[in-house]
């Protein structure tokens, strides 16, 4: 069984564009289906989904009109609040979220806190991602803990990683047959299986999602023996 899935959803304005949408529909297209895989996800036993939503480069090189889509859809989440009560999911977030506007950092806090306590399913969003980023800022926390050098061990700087209370990817998916990882959470995929599709994000759907699932259990495991 998968216990923690990773999504890298790609190519949403492509599809977009060979569809003939707007960007606010591509963004509601993209929320939509996060919805959609989520329950899905729940529905297969999978205990933690972890979507890339936003990236550090996102962030600064994207259009002003998709960053604040983008931005609007993320002020949007607490509407689906009634569902992730109903779903038992928790939601988490990871990343350096105080890049963000103050409003969608106190909107994510309090999904966050409503919905702790639930123990079905765990959504975590991956927030203006960015390994190397992450890499430095948990760099920064270990200098400042004044840890002797030789008591850093792997298990003791995973500690100081976003991802430090969740447990690591059997599977990392990434939509539109890019075969590359774009250092997404590179420190907790040493042995991850890749699954690259040729859907797009918004294509993504149950089919594609059992398709996963069936190639993880035909996927022999050696973890470096």
């Amino acid at each position: 069984m998968i216990n923690h899935l990773w999504i890298i959803m790609d190519w949403n304005r492509r599809w977009a564009k060979q569809n003939f949408i707007p960007a606010i529909a591509w963004h509601k297209a993209w929320a939509d289906n996060v919805i959609k895989i989520t329950k899905l996800a729940k529905s297969k036993w999978i205990k933690f989904l972890t979507l890339w939503a936003l990236s550090t480069d996102n962030l600064k090189k994207r259009s002003k009109e998709e960053v604040n889509g983008l931005i609007k859809l993320i002020n949007n989440i607490e509407n689906f609040l009634g569902d992730m009560l109903w779903w038992e999911l928790k939601f988490e977030t990871i990343w350096d979220i105080s890049q963000l506007p103050e409003t969608s950092q106190i909107i994510l806090q309090r999904v966050k806190d409503k919905t702790k306590n639930n123990t079905w399913i765990t959504l975590i969003l991956a927030l203006i991602y960015g390994w190397q980023d992450e890499i430095v800022r948990a760099t920064k926390k270990i200098v400042q803990s004044w840890i002797n050098p030789d008591d850093l061990t792997r298990e003791e700087f995973k500690k100081y990683l976003d991802t430090a209370y969740f447990p690591a990817p059997e599977v990392i998916v990434r939509t539109w047959w890019d075969i590359r990882h774009s250092g997404f959470l590179l420190y907790d995929s040493e042995y991850s299986e890749y699954y690259f599709t040729e859907k797009k994000w918004p294509e993504f759907d149950e089919n594609e999602l059992d398709n996963v699932i069936d190639f993880f259990y035909k996927t022999k495991r050696n973890f470096g023996k």
